[in-house]
């Protein structure tokens, strides 16, 4: 039987690149976490992976590329856990509050999350993590303009629409209190509960 070979399929090397690549972000997430943006190097994340600072920039060139593949790592994963989380038939205001769900998470309990929440300005001064910033907001608009064409909520603009759901979800991560009287799930709620009633349809 001769085997069939799907000409798409990740080589070895691709497949050695990719664990590699996902180590250098994990290390890079544990340096951010420890060190701040700011003390953050790239001779410190190849010494957590064993790579050299020569070898390393065969992945990444620079601290802000470094920056820019955590970053797209992490936004990736707030989208995939969105889409996740709902079913495929779910109506555009579920999948905005997954999303506003998802988002919230990897901001409180990752560090790529924290390096958006606390460097914002920072990132939007370079070229990629201000595309990438642009490609996540872009998302939230996209499905707030579904949701208007629906009658899910009234006419908003996306933009400002964008702006006020990260904007809320935003300052939600920055004062969120593990101890507080809130849990993390009901400061959640509550704030996607104010923003969608708030934007509903009449």
């Amino acid at each position: 039987m001769v085997e069939t070979v799907n000409p798409d399929a990740p080589t070895r090397a691709e497949k050695r690149r990719e664990q590699r690549r996902d180590l250098i972000i994990a290390a890079a997430e544990a340096e951010l976490s420890e060190s701040g943006i700011a003390g953050t190097t790239l001779a410190g994340v190849g010494e957590r992976v064993g790579l050299s600072k020569g070898a390393l920039y065969y992945y990444v060139d620079s601290r802000d590329a470094l920056l820019a593949l955590v970053l797209e790592d992490g936004l990736r994963a707030v989208r995939e856990e969105a889409a996740r989380s709902v079913g495929d038939d779910a109506s555009p205001l579920e999948r905005l509050a997954a999303f506003g769900r998802a988002h919230v998470r990897l901001a409180v309990e990752r560090p790529s999350g924290q390096l958006i929440i606390s460097n914002v300005d920072l990132l939007a001064a370079h070229d990629r993590t201000a595309e990438l910033l642009h490609e996540h907001e872009e998302a939230a608009r996209a499905i707030v303009r579904e949701a208007v064409a629906a009658g899910d909520l009234r006419d908003l603009h996306p933009v400002v629409a964008s702006s006020a759901f990260f904007g809320a979800l935003n300052t939600l991560c920055r004062t969120y209190d593990p101890d507080g009287e809130l849990t993390l799930d009901e400061m959640i709620d509550a704030t996607l509960d104010l923003l969608v009633k708030g934007w509903a349809g009449r």
